[in-house]
């Protein structure tokens, strides 16, 4: 396989989020599956996050050795913002993983009390967050108050990791994340962890039971994957596909999957286009019953 002699990967999250945990897990498997090449250079544009990344993948059109992490947010920034530029005008490399969310509060919170959250919610107004409306976290709350018949206030925060800190301060009262995003709070004690958004309990949180298990079938699943600019020829798109491929039989990448509890989604090329084109239609239909989208000029 012909490689490139060095690789770019943007980080399209801020520190504390989900995206650079996995940029990190990339840049060590790529460490240790080839000890030749230089190493992964990380390149940080998560302060909005996937809408940096974008643009600046816009302005390196055809750039062979940049790629960059990408999650929904790629999809969910340009519907919401009514964007130009899509998804469709870069290069789609490959689904990589999919993630499962979780329910969690403060443990000194009542809501946090085993089998008390879905009691609890519907008793008094109770305050959830994100960093966007129309986010993962806004339209998982959307569901779980309809699902409960309770009055949820959903508070914008100015970044992701900014949630677990709003929870934390005790600025909202429960959340919804994945594990790399609440695992270090839930180890330091500040958070407890009450369900998993599936259908399955997962092995990130064997103890920790389903919503489903508790009364509410609520789940959803989240993918991450890998973006490059546009216009990269196919002879470019083969060698990060080999590349990444590769990569993915390593102990540092197994390690990073079996720590936040995630399971590989590899999805390359074409067949990652296919699967995009679903999950925009997911998001537009979903996005629009929620009101956010804006209104056609």
């Amino acid at each position: 396989m012909t490689r490139f002699s060095a690789n770019t990967l943007i980080v399209h999250g801020p520190p504390g989020s989900a995206p650079p945990v996995m940029a990190e897990a990339l840049r060590s498997a790529q460490a240790e599956r080839f000890p030749e090449m230089a190493a992964l250079a990380l390149l940080p544009k998560g302060d909005d996050p996937g809408v940096d990344s974008m643009h600046f993948m816009a302005s390196c059109r055809g750039e062979e050795r940049l790629v960059s992490t990408c999650t929904p947010v790629f999809l969910q920034a340009p519907l919401l913002r009514g964007m130009s530029l899509t998804h469709r005008d870069l290069t789609p490399i490959a689904r990589l993983v999919a993630d499962r969310f979780f329910v969690v509060a403060r443990t000194d919170s009542p809501l946090a009390e085993p089998g008390a959250f879905l009691e609890a919610l519907p008793q008094a107004t109770t305050r959830t967050g994100g960093y966007f409306l129309g986010g993962i976290n806004h339209l998982l709350s959307l569901a779980i108050a309809e699902g409960t018949k309770a009055d949820v206030e959903f508070i914008v925060t100015e970044s992701e990791p900014a949630v677990w800190n709003a929870l934390i301060e005790g600025r909202i009262d429960w959340g919804c994340g994945v594990a790399a995003e609440i695992l270090p709070h839930v180890e330091a004690g500040t958070m407890t962890v009450v369900a998993a958004l599936d259908m399955q309990r997962q092995p990130s949180f064997p103890d920790v039971p389903t919503l489903a298990e508790l009364g509410l079938p609520v789940t959803f699943q989240l993918w991450r994957g890998l973006m490059a600019p546009g216009g990269l020829s196919a002879e470019a798109q083969q060698r990060w596909h080999d590349h990444f491929a590769a990569l993915r039989d390593t102990q540092a990448w197994r390690d990073y999957l079996s720590r936040n509890g995630q399971a590989d989604a590899w999805l390359p090329g074409d067949a990652f286009r296919a699967f995009l084109e679903e999950e925009w239609n997911w998001y537009e239909k979903h996005l629009g019953l929620a009101g956010l989208l804006p209104e056609a000029a």
